[in-house]
Formats: structure tokens, sequence, C-alpha cells
């Protein structure tokens, strides 16, 4: 069985666009999405920990049938990332936010991360640190779409999302953040809506931009392909 990402998405209906994440076309190798019941937008962004049980449930499924590694589709998921990723015996990156250590490295001297998120609001330090580390000790800023139109929809159960509206709204929460940090050198995107805005803000800001597309192949590409024998 080649490698095969495992999905854990949100009751929220997932936005299925070219180059979306839960859209199977965006990647060259197997999705197996699974829906946690009990799981959405609301709960997640507040920080509501009752849904680890159904999580973890949720993930050795994935893993029983097949997945290789597994992410999730809600970047404040990070909270749940411990009691995971402990659960399976395979990669679990629930979060975008685990790619701010990464990024950062590649940022010069006195330049931050910049991080566009659903909601900059509900962003706390518990999230940063329970991706692995804090903004002590890594230069970020941060910036949300909060009050927009693309905000609203993704709250309801069936986001009726258009394209080119997400799009801007991304785009103009960029726009925001660069102009009160003329220092950022590098994006990164926690709301797994946002990778098809990621060549847009590129070409817009002339920066890199990592999203939960980069970070579902970069853990796929680290997971043991279960049908090659162990030497």
């Amino acid at each position: 069985m080649p490698k095969r990402l495992g999905l854990l998405e949100l009751e929220n209906r997932p936005i299925m666009f070219p180059g979306a994440l839960s859209n199977p076309g965006t990647f060259d190798f197997p999705v197996h999405r699974m829906t946690v019941r009990g799981a959405s937008v609301q709960n997640i962004v507040s920080g509501d920990m009752t849904v680890v049980d159904t999580y973890i449930a949720a993930a050795q499924s994935l893993e029983q049938q097949g997945a290789t590694a597994i992410i999730a589709n809600c970047g404040f998921a990070a909270l749940l990332q411990a009691k995971v990723s402990e659960a399976v015996s395979i990669p679990v990156a629930l979060s975008s936010l685990q790619l701010v250590p990464f990024v950062a490295k590649l940022t010069p001297s006195g330049r931050k991360v910049g991080i566009l998120t659903y909601d900059a609001s509900k962003m706390t330090e518990r999230h940063f640190q329970a991706a692995g580390w804090n903004s002590q000790e890594m230069a970020t800023a941060v910036a949300g779409i909060e009050g927009s139109e693309t905000w609203r929809e993704l709250a309801k159960p069936v986001p009726e999302i258009d394209p080119g509206m997400l799009i801007e709204d991304v785009v103009a929460a960029a726009d925001a953040l660069l102009q009160r940090n003329r220092d950022v050198a590098y994006l990164v995107f926690e709301c797994a809506a946002f990778p098809i805005a990621a060549d847009t803000v590129r070409q817009r800001t002339g920066l890199p931009v990592a999203d939960y597309v980069s970070l579902a192949k970069m853990v796929v590409e680290m997971s043991v392909d279960k049908a090659v024998p162990h030497l």
C-alpha cells in the first residue's frame, strides 16, 4: 500500500476548489478524509478540549485503514496535537502552526514570520506552545480575516464560499499584516481554507508562503511506505 494521508476534517463542509486541502486533485498521493463528529469551527477555534477523544478515535481509525501520516483541517487543533500523536504510531501534524519553527530558521536575523489566521482574536500563546514554539523565542506577527464575509461563511455548517471573495479577504489580511510589520519575511497560513490564496499572496507580497498543503506534503514524504519491507 503506498503512502497515504489521513485528513481529519471538521463537520463544517470543507471547500473543494482546485488547490484546496480537501480536493483530491491537490496531491499526487491518496488522501483518506474522515469527518470528526462533534468538531466544528466554533468549538475548535474556542479551544474546546472535549472533542479530543473523538479526534483520537478518528486518528486510530485512519491508521488502521492504512494512513501513513495524519493532519487536521484547522490550525487551532494544535491544542489536540500531543494527545492525538501519542495515540497512534504514524506521523501526526494537526496544525500548520507546526511549520513556524522550520520557517523561522529560514528567516533572516531581525525579520519576522507572519501568521495569517482565521481569527487572530482567538489565537493565543497556548496554540503556539502546543505547536512546539513560543512567541518569546520566535519573532512573529499575526493577522486574521475576522469580520470578513469569508470568516462568517466558514463558521456555517455548509459555507457558501466564493473563491474570489476568499482570496480577496486573505490578501487584505496579508496587506494589513505587512503594513503593520514591514519586517515580515515569510508567511504561514494557519487556516486550511487559505491554500487556494497562496499563489496570489506570493505574487502580491513577494514573500514565500507555507500552508496546510505544504504541511501535508512534508508529513507524507516523511512517512513510511508500508508496502516496502523494512531493512
